[in-house]
Formats: C-alpha cells, sequence, structure tokens
C-alpha cells in the first residue's frame, strides 16, 4: 500500500473501533440496569437492543444514495452527527423510552456501507482485501474490548456514563474524517456498475451465500438472547456485575488463541469443510450446557467459553464462506446482503429476547434456543449439500 491507501484504511479502523466500541458498551449490562430506568420492563429492554439493527437496516439504503449523489465525508459525518446525537439523547433522558430513541438515532447514522464504498475509491484493487480485512479485525477488537469495559464503566461511573464516552468517541471520530480523510472531487468518482435487482436476487438466493446470510442472522439473534439472560443469570449465581469482565476477558481471550491456532496449524480437510456445521453444534453443546446447569457458576461459564468459540469461529468463517465462494465483481453486493443480515438478527434477537424473557422461564428460553439452533443446523447442512 502506498501512503494514502494506509492513511484511508487506518483512519476507518480508528472509525469503526471507537464507534462500534460506543455501540457495544451497553450490551452487556442493559438487561440488569435499564429495569432501572423509568418505565423500564422487559420487553422495552429487548427493544431498546433490537430497535438499533432495525434503524441500521432501514437507513443503509438512504445513506448509499446520498453518499452517490453528494459530497462523500459530508454523508459520513452526517451519519456520525445522528449517532452522536442518539448518545446524547441516551445520556440525557433517563427512562426506557429515551433509551430506545437514542439509540434508533444511533442506528440511524449507518454509514458502514458508505465507509466502504469510500474505501473502494481509495485503495487499489490489489489492496483492498487487506483494507477489509484490517477493519474486520479494528470490528472483533472493539467487541472484545467494549464487552469487557461496559461494566467496568458502569462500575466506575455509572450506566449513563456510557453514553457519555460514546458521545466523545463519537466526535473524534468526526475529527478524523474532516482531518484525515481526503475529498474526491465529483469528476474523480468512479463510475458505478449498473445495478440489476435480478442479480440482487441471484445472490440472495444462491445456496451456498444464503448459508451464510441465514447463519450470521441466526448468530446475532442467539448473541442477543444470551446477553439478555447472562448478566442476570451470573448476579443471581453470586458474581456481581463488577466482576463480569474478568469473565468475558478470559472466556475471549481464550477463543481467540483458539482460532488463531485452528487458522495456521490445522489441515484437516473435514474438519476445515465443515466448520460451519461443527462450530453450529458446539453453540447446541453450549445451549445444553446452560439449560442443565445454569444453577452452577461453572457452568455458566462453561456455557460462556464454548459459545464464544463458536461465535469467533462462525464470525470467520461465514463471511469466509462468500468472498471465497464468489466473483470480485459482485464481492460488495452480497457482502452488503451479509451486512444487512447480521443487523436482522441484532434486532430480532434483541426485540424477542425481551419478550421471551418477559414471558418463559429460563429453561423454557434455553429450550427455545436449543430448537432455534437445531433449526439453524439442519438448514445449513442443506444448504451446503
Amino acid at each position: 500500500m502506498n501512503f494514502l491507501e494506509l492513511q484511508v484504511t487506518l483512519s476507518f479502523c480508528i472509525i469503526f473501533f471507537l464507534r462500534m466500541l460506543g455501540m457495544f458498551m451497553v450490551v452487556p449490562v442493559l438487561s440488569k440496569y435499564g429495569m432501572f430506568l423509568d418505565g423500564g420492563n422487559k420487553f422495552l429492554i429487548g427493544l431498546s437492543i433490537g430497535i438499533y439493527g432495525i434503524a441500521q437496516v432501514l437507513f443503509q439504503i438512504p445513506f448509499g444514495i446520498l453518499f452517490d449523489r453528494f459530497n462523500r465525508k459530508k454523508t459520513i459525518l452526517m451519519g456520525l452527527f445522528v449517532f452522536l446525537i442518539g448518545n446524547i439523547i441516551s445520556a440525557s433522558i433517563h427512562s426506557i423510552w429515551g433509551l430506545i430513541i437514542g439509540r434508533f438515532l444511533q442506528g440511524s447514522g449507518a454509514i458502514s456501507g458508505v465507509c466502504m464504498a469510500y474505501l473502494s475509491d481509495y485503495i487499489r484493487e490489489a489492496h483492498r482485501v487487506k483494507s477489509i480485512a484490517a477493519i474486520g479485525v479494528s470490528f472483533a477488537v472493539s467487541f472484545l474490548i467494549s464487552i469487557i469495559s461496559g461494566p467496568l464503566i458502569i462500575q466506575k461511573f455509572g450506566f449513563f456514563a456510557i453514553f457519555w464516552i460514546a458521545s466523545c468517541l463519537s466526535i473524534i471520530c468526526m475529527i478524523i474524517v474532516i482531518f484525515l480523510l481526503p475529498v474526491l472531487q465529483r469528476n474523480q468518482f468512479k463510475k458505478r456498475t449498473h445495478f440489476s435487482y435480478k442479480q440482487l436476487l441471484k445472490l440472495f438466493l444462491n445456496k451456498i451465500f444464503f448459508r451464510s446470510y441465514m447463519g450470521i442472522f441466526f448468530l446475532h439473534c442467539i448473541l442477543m438472547i444470551n446477553f439478555m439472560i447472562i448478566p442476570n443469570q451470573l448476579e443471581i449465581l453470586g458474581c456481581i456485575l463488577s466482576y463480569h469482565w474478568k469473565i468475558y476477558l478470559y472466556t475471549i481471550l481464550i477463543s481467540f488463541l483458539i482460532l488463531f491456532f485452528f487458522t495456521i496449524y490445522c489441515k484437516n480437510q473435514f474438519i476445515l469443510k465443515n466448520i460451519i456445521e461443527i462450530s453450529i453444534f458446539l453453540i447446541l453443546i453450549s445451549e445444553c450446557i446452560i439449560l442443565l446447569f445454569h444453577s452452577y457458576l461453572f457452568g455458566m461459564i462453561i456455557f460462556i467459553q464454548i459459545f464464544f468459540i463458536s461465535f469467533n469461529f462462525l464470525e470467520v468463517f461465514l463471511s469466509s464462506n462468500i468472498s471465497n465462494n464468489i466473483s470480485k465483481n459482485y464481492k460488495g453486493s452480497a457482502m452488503s446482503i451479509y451486512s444487512t443480515s447480521q443487523f436482522l438478527g441484532i434486532a430480532f434477537g434483541g426485540i424477542f429476547s425481551g419478550w421471551i424473557y418477559s414471558v418463559f422461564t429460563l429453561s423454557q428460553i434455553c429450550l427455545l434456543q436449543i430448537f432455534i439452533v437445531l433449526i439453524w443446523y439442519f438448514f445449513s447442512f442443506f444448504c451446503k449439500k
């Protein structure tokens, strides 16, 4: 990469890292502290978690249209400004509906696709995969740090400090966009390929890709349901919230190490060809563990460990399943559908978890998750064949 490509890549790595950090810090603590907000109940807490994904799905395309027609940097700044307003509202209005409105505005600044399009304007095709991979790493690291830092911030500064910190992080992102991202003049815009709904439908219905689309949907749906359960259950078992970060830190680090050594040393073709189904099966095992041993702290830790191992493997191999089986001409479209499926999973999982947690017992929720994972497993196996 030349200097300009490195500058753009590093800028977007920082932007994605800080933005996602501000977004995810609230996830491991919202199921507990949301109950203390005015009007808070389990369903509305789930809605506040999932509404971010709904807003992302609704505003990805409008921001893409703005990006193609108007100044690129201003479009990204607009999205970050909306994200900032959402954080300020979440921090200022101390009620569950204020949180829901704030989270919706956070998701309304849907600039993920816009940033990737901006990236493609500056990064040569030979180096584009490196840039996307670097951004993917920053996303994963931000998720790790946010899961650990959320409980720590609340312990030191209180619940609403999370949103004030996220506001500061969004301002830093805006400064990076203003001063570090170059400006591409209108006459320098690359010609866009003709948009075809027929081709988009083919990409969506292709069995190989549909396996990844539905896989990432189910994965993030299960993730949201689990994070509605885990914080409360750990506290019931005597592990106070200020110690949760230690459990998340050790389990996520171990899962990353296992993933690292697997990608380097595993040469078994049977395992590599079936790694997605194996990971889904491990999620099924983790859900069986929480069903049988949710009354024991050690059982909960084993459940969290197996789940994060499976989660990290699926995050890597579901996306690579698309990248390795599609031509470069349609990779952007396929990954856009993939990202939309991910946000839909977050939205559905958050809202659905709030409803089932207010209606069913923990054992019933675990049985429901096992049923969902079984459907996912057989669906993935069928699409693979």
